[in-house]
């Protein structure tokens, strides 16, 4: 191999990268054929290095049938039971909906097929309009945020055809 020959360089993936793990890995089966004079658990010192360790519960005299007294495991806190939401057969959609700003109010239009006037809830709360219909297995449900100010009182809606339109009065 010549001077300039990339191979010949030391680093990390070269000899002196396979050194460093050989290395290591002699360190470490000292250290392991030292733990054949240890105890199960503890701590070893050696060469400034400290190692704490824990082997399995079994040990060599439960091996060879001899039993030791049983060590205390630490009282665990009993987690209460977890309950289940009840299954519901009640399909949740969010309707189909259009907005629209006109000068004097905002309108939206949603989509609510199948349902009947006296089973839509629509509350406006702040800058919020919350819309609730059912209709047999269906619940359609929609939050949805007016930006504009509007003028204090109940939205006032229209259902025909399956399309809701809420009307929401500005401030002028």
């Amino acid at each position: 191999m010549s001077k300039d020959d990339p191979r010949d360089k030391d680093d990390v993936t070269g000899a002196a990268g396979f050194e460093k793990i050989a290395r290591g890995l002699s360190d470490l089966f000292n250290v392991l054929a030292d733990f054949d004079q240890l105890p199960r658990r503890g701590r070893h010192e050696k060469d400034g290095r400290v190692m704490e360790y824990s082997f399995g519960t079994r040990t060599l005299r439960e091996a060879a049938g001899e039993h030791e007294p049983p060590e205390e495991a630490p009282a665990r806190r009993e987690t209460p039971p977890r309950r289940e939401a009840k299954r519901s057969s009640i399909e949740v959609l969010e309707p189909v909906t259009d907005m629209f700003d006109e000068p004097t109010e905002v309108v939206l239009l949603f989509e609510l097929p199948g349902v009947e006037r006296k089973d839509i809830r629509c509350v406006l709360d702040g800058d919020i309009l919350l819309l609730e219909a059912k209709t047999g297995e269906r619940l359609y449900r929609k939050e949805t945020l007016i930006e504009d100010k509007l003028a204090g009182g109940a939205p006032h809606l229209n259902l025909r055809n399956g399309v809701l339109e809420v009307r929401l009065s500005k401030q002028t």
